[in-house]
């Protein structure tokens, strides 16, 4: 301890022992084992201006046994030896951060390297071997496995898996449970040791190693996941060693899963595109087929060829019913290449399901067993076909009655179909019912033509309408061409085609005409007349009464124009839908309509609803078209402007990138990018082009406004208009198209991107908000990589920074050891005052009673003596009494002795404590008393520093507290370190205000509302404003150089936390206020 305060050279040449005691006020004794020395040397071995150690001679025979020389060459050898060991410390700690530097640019390039491929990689599979091959290339690892879950079915399928230097390529599984907690969690899975031990304790189950591996040592498992789904994960095993990943090597891992994971769903969405093309390019080529085939056979003959060239499937069908014998027929059955011709056979129990329910069928594994449980009896295929393992059956519906189904089998493989087979094949099987329908309902038009002129006449009719409907497949022009048509053919009063919102129970008025004119009507709620249409599905004549009829269904005559004495209402249906009606009405005659009316006007409105179906699924797949080649588009931009930002990790040149692809990309007049800095609250522009904007506070701007929302907004005109209803303040030029989306990260808004036209409205539209929407998503990607990238450049910086800090924490640790020692070795002695104490307050009480007593006895033996002996009686009876005095001084004194070694003892208990950690556990304590304890230590080892001051220390407690569960010795680094807080504090405050200023510490305990508080308060400067939101951060620290870690109201912050409490801070000149919440139970 002397070298340490002193830090200087000690020689002691003779009277060894005596200078020992003197220095260190203890009896000089050898170490168990050896001698006293006669003469000693010791040298401190100096660092900085530290004392680190020391080098000591000792000669246990001879006096003066060292010679100045001896001291000085000593001293050389030590001080060379002290600079040695710090440059050899200053070389290890240089040499760490260079490998740890290394490994992140490692990591970096390892990163950029995959991306760059994943950019340009589309095919699934060859994402799963990209990745893979390059993490078996990285990790030290046997087993490398990439897995995707297919959550309807709960199992895993292996995409990629190596073991060995092997491909394995096996079936897939059910999910376990550590894959269940993949999911759950969304984290990722690392197990460094005892891998069977920890897989059993997750799982509950022993493990199962995937069908010809090996069970691991060590493992990781990262889930692949996109928004809050997790669709699969990848997995490291080394099966020969435990601890075989580090943590970087897990940090490396997540990253390049989670780039997989984008990769993977750009890639999915890309196929799905793909395969939505080529779905309806089928369909497109199908019903071009249909169009020109009217025959039914042929039809059959078509669509089952098609089927087969399209699918997966060794058994093709298509089937019809004969519902009045419930019997099946083969229009067209193929199996293993060969036409079959089977007879009709009776309906099983699978087909009436079908009959019935309406729906899709289908079994992608256990099939047998499946159709077996729907018939009740064994399954028996078709005669001469195999049992299929994979099947779909796809009802042909036409209005609500099944004609028939088609059917694919699969006989060697489950899970043959996927949803988009299933969806191609309904498609094709609707295609299919209608050309049936088509074909049937031409039949029964031929048959009629060859019953009647009239039938001739109205044949003519539709046929001259259907002429039309073929070439037209504009919906207001087929409405148009059928209304006028009738017209001309019925001599018709008054007409309306009218459409059905079932949503909203409206109906709106296509085509309207009485007497001629047409007839213009706002959408309104649909009349009696339509209602009954909805619910039966068939033609309602009125032809007398009309009146009457409508008052019945709580309907009125007059819905436009005058009231009709006949009519005739005709429903529009679709897929068994009532999507529409034509009604022809009569305002003079009753009985206006006849049957071959009737015929005539239901035979036109059925082919203008198949018309008007055409019409909209060629409006649906030209809206596909278009879309698909918007979508190709906008992705080849998305991924010119990726790839560039890929490349791009300098934040000034990247955001220069961004701006100058938004302007080669959208031909803007006007382009910004806008970042909101959250910290000054301010918008910055680091690229503006066609205006001039400089940074400014965040107020209420349009750019503000999209900030805000983290809503993208769109003005394609009367922009005066917009802001105002914006409530957004207009600033920079006149623009007549306006274009801006946020940039996100997380959910956070961190900026825009903004394109304007100057001189066009309407320039920018929903497409072009989606493709910069995008581009956006990714900027904002890029802009983060850019900051990370300058945060790792300044790394180094920050580690230098840490490094001093973690020195002083060092220093702060040593002296915690050495206040321990000090306090051990004070015990003992203390412990030898507080008993000697006590035992002498007893004595100097025994001593009492045996003086009371003896003179009790005297006094009784000497009682009849003469009177001058009771002179001499009164003497000593008064010299007794100083006696007592004295032994009343001596036992306050010895009482005073006793009290004040107590607290001494609890001093040192508490240093002890604070030194060397506890249980951890919360234990009922006595709080205030806790309380008052460590304020009281604070404050003496204030006073007992170098740079003590006078504090005027008020400590006040509520006894209601009394004993709450705590942590003692980390409580206790609570109260120590906001009182030492507040001293430094009050300390800097004396140097700037001098003798004016009296400290004053105010540390206050309540109980109120289940709760206790602990307000501790200082009088000095107060914390600024600037760094309250700081001070609760790791190594954030207002003091100079080495003088503090910023570490110890981090430390406090976390430990109330851990007692489930709170810390707050209420600060102004002249006043800082620290308030604890704790709860009582």
């Amino acid at each position: 301890m002397w070298l340490i305060e002193n830090a200087k050279t000690l020689l002691i040449n003779e009277n060894a022992d005596d200078v020992v005691l003197k220095v260190t006020g203890e009896e000089h004794k050898a170490v168990p084992g050896t001698r006293l020395p006669k003469s000693l040397l010791f040298v401190p071995l100096m660092v900085n201006n530290e004392v680190r150690g020391c080098v000591s001679l000792q000669d246990l025979d001879r006096e003066h046994a060292f010679s100045e020389s001896d001291v000085q060459l000593l001293t050389t050898l030590v001080n060379g030896m002290g600079l040695a060991l710090e440059n050899a410390r200053l070389f290890d700690e240089t040499s760490r951060l260079l490998a740890e530097t290394e490994q992140r640019n490692a990591e970096l390039a390892v990163i950029n390297s995959i991306q760059q491929g994943l950019v340009a990689q589309m095919d699934l599979q060859a994402i799963y071997d990209l990745v893979g091959n390059q993490i078996r290339d990285l990790f030290d690892a046997q087993v490398v496995a990439i897995a995707t879950f297919d959550h309807e079915n709960e199992r895993e399928i292996f995409k990629y898996t190596f073991e060995d230097g092997k491909r394995y390529y096996p079936e897939p599984r059910q999910i376990d449970k550590i894959r269940l907690r993949l999911i759950k969690t969304r984290k990722p899975i690392h197990i460094s040791e005892k891998s069977e031990e920890a897989y059993t304790t997750i799982t509950g189950e022993s493990p199962i190693s995937i069908p010809g591996t090996k069970f691991a040592k060590s493992m990781i498992f990262v889930p692949l996941s996109i928004g809050d789904s997790v669709r699969g994960y990848v997995t490291l095993q080394n099966v020969d060693r435990d601890h075989a990943y580090s943590d970087s090597d897990v940090r490396l891992l997540i990253t390049l899963a989670n780039s997989m994971s984008v990769a993977l769903e750009n890639a999915r969405l890309f196929n799905e595109t793909e395969q939505r093309n080529a779905e309806l390019a089928v369909i497109n080529s199908v019903q071009h087929g249909l169009v020109a085939e009217m025959d039914m056979q042929g039809i059959y003959d078509l669509i089952g060829d098609r089927i087969r060239e399209l699918f997966d499937a060794q058994v093709t069908a298509i089937v019809t019913f004969d519902h009045d014998k419930k019997k099946e027929l083969f229009n067209y059955l193929f199996e293993d290449g060969d036409r079959l011709y089977p007879t009709a056979r009776h309906f099983d129990k699978v087909r009436e399901k079908l009959i019935e329910e309406r729906k899709t069928l289908l079994f992608n594994e256990n099939a047998a067993e499946s159709l077996s449980n729907i018939n009740g009896e064994p399954h028996k295929p078709v005669p001469g076909t195999r049992v299929a393992k994979s099947a779909v059956y796809v009802p042909m519906g036409v209005g609500e009655t099944v004609r028939g189904y088609v059917t694919l089998q699969n006989l060697d493989r489950e899970h043959a179909f996927s949803d988009s087979d299933v969806r191609l094949l309904n498609t094709l099987t609707n295609s299919m019912s209608v050309a049936l329908e088509n074909a049937r309902l031409f039949d029964e038009t031929t048959r009629l033509l060859a019953e009647t002129e009239q039938r001739n006449a109205e044949l003519a009719v539709i046929n001259s309408v259907q002429d039309g409907l073929v070439r037209e497949m504009d919906m207001q022009a087929i409405y148009r061409l059928v209304g006028e048509r009738i017209c001309e053919v019925l001599n018709t009063q008054t007409l309306i085609i009218r459409t059905f919102d079932h949503e909203s129970g409206l109906e709106y008025w296509r085509y309207a005409v009485e007497k001629g004119e047409i007839i213009e009507v706002e959408p309104r709620p649909l009349i009696w007349a339509n209602k009954i249409l909805l619910e039966t599905k068939q033609f309602l004549l009125i032809n007398e009464n009309y009146e009457e009829v409508a008052i019945k269904y709580d309907g009125t005559a007059i819905t436009k124009g005058l009231a009709p004495k006949s009519a005739i209402f005709v429903p529009m249906i679709v897929s068994n839908v009532v999507v529409g009606s034509v009604s022809l009405q009569n305002v003079e005659h009753e009985n206006a309509f006849s049957d071959s009316d009737v015929r005539l006007i239901t035979t036109l409105t059925n082919s203008m609803s198949v018309a008007i179906e055409n019409a909209r699924l060629f409006s649906e797949t030209s809206r596909l078209l278009e879309e698909t080649n918007q979508r190709a588009t906008e992705l080849d931009t998305v991924n010119r402007v990726s790839n560039a930002l890929v490349a791009q990790l300098e934040f000034d040149a990247l955001i220069n990138l961004v701006g100058e692809l938004m302007r080669e990309t959208f031909n803007a007049d006007i382009v910004y990018l806008a970042l909101h800095d959250r910290v000054e609250n301010m918008i910055h522009f680091p690229y503006y082009y066609g205006d001039e904007s400089k940074s400014r506070p965040f107020g209420n701007g349009i750019t503000e406004k999209i900030i805000t929302g983290k809503k993208p907004i769109l003005i394609n005109e009367n922009l005066d208009t917009a802001y105002e209803n914006l409530k957004a303040v207009k600033r920079g030029k006149t623009v007549a198209s306006f274009l801006g989306v946020p940039i996100l990260v997380g959910d956070k808004s961190i900026g825009v991107i903004s394109v304007q036209s100057t001189e066009m409205e309407n320039v920018f539209d929903d497409n072009d908000l989606r493709l910069l929407s995008t581009i956006a998503a990714n900027v904002g990607v890029a802009i983060q990589n850019a900051d990370s990238y300058k945060k790792l450049r300044t790394a180094l910086d920050d580690l230098k920074s840490v490094q001093e800090q973690l020195i002083q924490q060092e220093k702060l640790a040593s002296l915690g050891q050495l206040t321990a020692g000090i306090a051990h070795e004070i015990k003992n002695p203390l412990n030898f005052v507080n008993n000697f104490s006590s035992v002498s307050i007893e004595m100097l009480d025994e001593v009492r009673e045996e003086l009371r007593e003896e003179e009790k006895k005297r006094r009784s033996e000497e009682g009849k003596e003469r009177r001058s002996e009771g002179a001499k009686e009164e003497i000593e009876g008064g010299k007794l009494s100083l006696v007592f005095e004295i032994l009343d001084d001596i036992k306050s004194n010895l009482t005073k002795i006793h009290e004040h070694g107590t607290r001494a003892d609890g001093i040192v208990k508490s240093m002890l404590m604070h030194s060397r950690g506890g249980s951890g556990k919360k234990e009922a304590t006595d709080f205030n008393a806790v309380v008052k304890e460590y304020v009281n230590l604070a404050y003496h080892g204030m006073r007992a520093s170098k740079q003590q001051i006078n504090v005027n220390v008020d400590v006040s407690v509520d006894d209601k507290v009394g004993s709450i569960p705590i942590i003692t010795e980390d409580f206790s680094r609570v109260i120590l370190n906001l009182c030492n807080n507040a001293f430094d504090a009050m300390r800097d405050k004396i140097q700037s205000d001098g003798k004016t200023y009296s400290p004053e510490l105010l540390v206050r305990t309540l109980k109120k509302d289940g709760c206790v508080l602990v307000e501790i308060e200082d009088n000095g400067p107060g914390i600024s404003t600037e760094i309250r939101d700081k001070i609760l951060q790791p190594f954030f620290t207002t003091k100079k150089g080495t003088q503090g870690t910023g570490l110890g109201l981090s430390i406090t912050h976390d430990i109330i936390k851990a007692h489930g409490g709170t810390l707050s801070l209420d600060s102004e000149p002249g006043k800082t206020l620290f308030k604890i919440q704790l709860p009582v139970s």
